[in-house]
């Protein structure tokens, strides 16, 4: 049992490595990754939102705080300046002369009236001093009316200028007077600072006027930001502009104290966020644990069945789904080990069936190899006997038989021989008759397979077989021929398997000896017409040869006779020699064309190939065509192509060839032309005679050129139907053919074709 679990388990290394319970493994990195993203992200964004909602809120309350502080600003510059033009004004309109350099008594009512005033200065219509009274004062040049307040500097004090009448009265105050006044009942922090801009400088101090007011005095317009100040510090400004004063109030505060509450809130997010972080890790790790501690052990579990160990059992210590995935493991543990308890004896088994599956297979593969042989054997043996020898001994070598034998019928149906066997041996009878009561005869009368199975009667179980003996009959349809029969020993006996096997083994050794009688009475007929041709081509010969010399003999009396040199003849006697003398000549011209047709048949017929010349030919036969036509109304006519080429041929027989196509066309022509025409191409000459007589119905023109068959049947004694023939003969010997084309009672045309004679190059010898 622990072999095949062995077997079946993975390597030791493999199952050496099991992952100990903790936070180690990844299910629990994972969960712990997965808490954490889920918890601290959220609260990351909710932060990060909320410091920068809360550090907007703030910069927004600072900058309004700044601008309601530069507007307070503006309203006190201007009512500080309204009061003192009022002073200025109601001191000087008790004057009613024109001030003199002399006059003291309108300095001494300003100077009790306004502590602060330095000095005064009374300018003409074109700005020219009339009057200067109190401390001396750096007065600022240019044009000192083109604004009601002049800050020049801060030493020299501040200026108003006060219309009187054609005259300015000038003022000049003490600068702290302005200083306190932009400074006192004012709260914004340790960094605030107010300054009046004027010609790009701040006041008190006189500097030049930071980013935001040098922006905002090019514009002209108020407005609010974060920059760097005049001091390289960034601060948060507010600019509200006194375009009529030609004047400007900043108020400025150090962003670093604007931001502190920000900065504050900042660092008590990322704390409560790095608290709930360690907290939610804390939280996680143990819940966790709780989680894939169960798994940890269901996968230590699997690792030890996989290693072999299948005595697995997991307590369940849960209704959920860890608790149904344990019971469920248990289940299967159990289930696991139930089938690897039998699993060796099941391997066991299914390699027998397997082995025996392949044995079949096997065998049914050689039994199928058997099949192929017999069928190529049965198709190249001819001979029965080397036939069923030959399957005899592939049956017995294929299917291991002790024995193998074929009987055959005699004829007449009785007794069946014994015609091979393999080995050779006494085991089987030479015949068996019906009614002997052998397998072979049971199968042959039953027209079925028989099987007859004995024990051999030895002691010893393991020595003990099984001789088995079939008997197939071998059948053609419904008539038997024979019966085939095996002898086996093996312990099995003969299957039904083989029974199907040796069936179509049997089915193909029948139409092979059916194949092979026929093949046998076919030869046998095909030698027997082949004595026949010989025998008919002998006696052709031999009676052409002994029927030309007696005709020879009576052509030549009747010659001598027509002649007169036996004696004078009578009319009618002349009359008879002449038809004597006329059938003698077509007698002997019949025979010539037999013994012709006989030689050609054997093969005895030699051409006299020479270059030709067909026009040569075809002037040469044309006196012979126009006796053919003598006392008829036919025209002879004739279109003979310039410079044809010469033909390898033999002129004797182009000659004939050319005389019996116009004793054919003169023959069945009454009245109208016989045409001769001959052309060529690049390879070929054509001869064509053609005729306007009767023609040559279609059903005929297929028998036109073979042997003994005539043109018509009313010309019966006109010839024995070898012209055409002959003539076709003598043509494809050339490397030529001849074909016809007719229609019925308008003629027909015979055509043939003969090679253009090519010369050979000429050998150039050596010198």
């Amino acid at each position: 049992m622990g072999t095949g679990l062995n077997q079946l388990s993975p390597s030791s290394s493999a199952s050496s490595v099991i992952p100990t319970t903790g936070m180690r493994g990844g299910l629990g990195r994972t969960l712990l990754s997965a808490f954490l993203i889920l918890t601290i992200l959220p609260l990351a964004l909710i932060g990060w939102y909320a410091l920068h909602q809360d550090r907007r809120n703030l910069q927004q309350e600072v900058e309004a705080k700044l601008t309601a502080i530069a507007a307070l600003k503006e309203r006190e510059v201007r009512l500080w300046l309204a009061e003192r033009q009022a002073q200025i004004k109601l001191a000087a309109s008790g004057v009613t002369s024109p001030l003199t350099s002399a006059d003291a008594s309108l300095w001494s009512d300003l100077c009790a009236q306004l502590p602060e005033l330095d000095a005064v200065m009374l300018l003409d219509a074109d700005a020219q001093p009339l009057w200067v009274a109190g401390e001396s004062c750096a007065w600022p040049e240019g044009d000192i009316l083109a604004a009601p307040l002049l800050l020049a500097s801060p030493q020299a004090g501040i200026f108003t200028a006060v219309p009187r009448g054609e005259q300015t009265l000038i003022a000049c105050w003490q600068p702290f007077s302005l200083e306190q006044l932009l400074q006192e009942d004012v709260a914004f922090g340790q960094t605030g600072r107010i300054y009046l801009v004027q010609l790009n400088r701040l006041w008190p101090g006189g500097e030049l006027a930071a980013s935001l007011a040098m922006t905002h005095l090019d514009s002209g317009q108020s407005g609010v930001a974060l920059y760097e100040n005049h001091r390289k510090i960034p601060v948060v400004g507010a600019y509200l502009a006194l375009t009529d004063l030609n004047l400007g109030v900043l108020v400025e505060q150090d962003q670093v104290e604007t931001l502190e509450a920000s900065e504050r809130i900042a660092a008590t997010l990322i704390a409560v966020v790095l608290a709930m972080a360690l907290a939610t890790t804390a939280i996680s790790a143990m819940v966790i644990r709780q989680i894939t501690r169960p798994v940890i052990r269901l996968t230590e579990s699997a690792l030890q069945m996989t290693d072999g160990n299948l005595n697995q059992y997991l307590p369940v210590t849960s209704r959920d789904e860890i608790g149904i995935l344990t019971y469920v493991f248990n289940d299967m543990a159990a289930d696991l080990k139930s089938l690897y308890e039998d699993l060796e004896a099941k391997v066991v088994e299914r390699t027998r069936l397997l082995q025996r599956a392949n044995y079949q297979i096997q065998r049914r593969a050689i039994h199928l190899q058997a099949s192929l042989e017999v069928s190529q054997a049965s198709t190249s043996i001819r001979d029965p006997e080397v036939l069923l020898n030959r399957v005899s001994d592939l049956i017995r070598d294929s299917f291991v038989y002790t024995s193998v034998v074929i009987y055959l019928l005699e004829p007449g149906g009785g007794l069946a021989r014994r015609r091979a066997v393999s080995p050779t041996s006494g085991l089987w009878p030479i015949w068996f008759h019906p009614g002997d009561g052998t397998i072979m005869e049971r199968a042959l009368r039953k027209s079925a397979p028989q099987i007859e199975s004995y024990q051999t009667p030895e002691e010893q179980e393991w020595y003990r077989r099984t001789l088995s003996r079939a008997a197939i009959p071998l059948q053609m349809g419904e008539r038997a021929i024979g019966v085939i029969a095996v002898l086996s020993a093996e312990r099995e006996g003969v299957q039904e398997e083989d029974l199907r096997v040796l069936q179509q083994v049997a089915n193909q050794i029948t139409i092979a000896l059916e194949n092979a009688r026929a093949y046998e009475r076919e030869r046998q007929a095909t030698q027997q017409l082949e004595e026949a041709e010989v025998f008919k081509t002998r006696f052709l010969q031999n009676m052409s040869h002994e029927l030309r010399e007696p005709l020879n003999i009576i052509i030549g009396f009747s010659r001598l006779m027509l002649k007169g040199l036996d004696g004078a003849l009578t009319e009618q006697q002349q009359l008879d020699l002449e038809r004597i003398y006329e059938s003698s000549q077509h007698l002997l011209s019949l025979i010539t064309d037999l013994l012709t047709i006989s030689q050609l048949q054997a093969g005895l017929v030699e051409l006299a190939l020479h270059p030709i010349s067909v026009s040569e030919v075809v002037a040469s036969v044309l006196p012979t065509a126009s006796a053919l036509i003598r006392g008829k109304d036919i025209q002879l006519e004739q279109d003979i192509a310039p410079d044809l080429p010469l033909v390898q041929a033999d002129a004797a027989r182009i000659r004939q060839i050319l005389v019996r196509l116009l004793t054919n066309a003169a023959k069945f022509t009454q009245e109208g032309q016989i045409f001769i025409r001959a052309w060529s191409d690049q390879e070929m000459v054509y001869v064509s005679v053609r005729d306007t007589g009767m023609g040559i119905p279609s059903e005929s023109r297929e028998r036109v050129f073979a042997p003994f068959e005539k043109l018509s049947a009313e010309s019966r004694s006109a010839g024995a139907g070898l012209g055409l023939a002959l003539s076709k003969e003598f043509l494809e010997m050339h490397g030529g053919q001849i074909w016809l084309e007719s229609e019925v009672g308008q003629g027909s045309t015979f055509t043939f074709s003969l090679p253009a004679f090519t010369e050979l190059p000429k050998l150039q010898t050596l010198s």
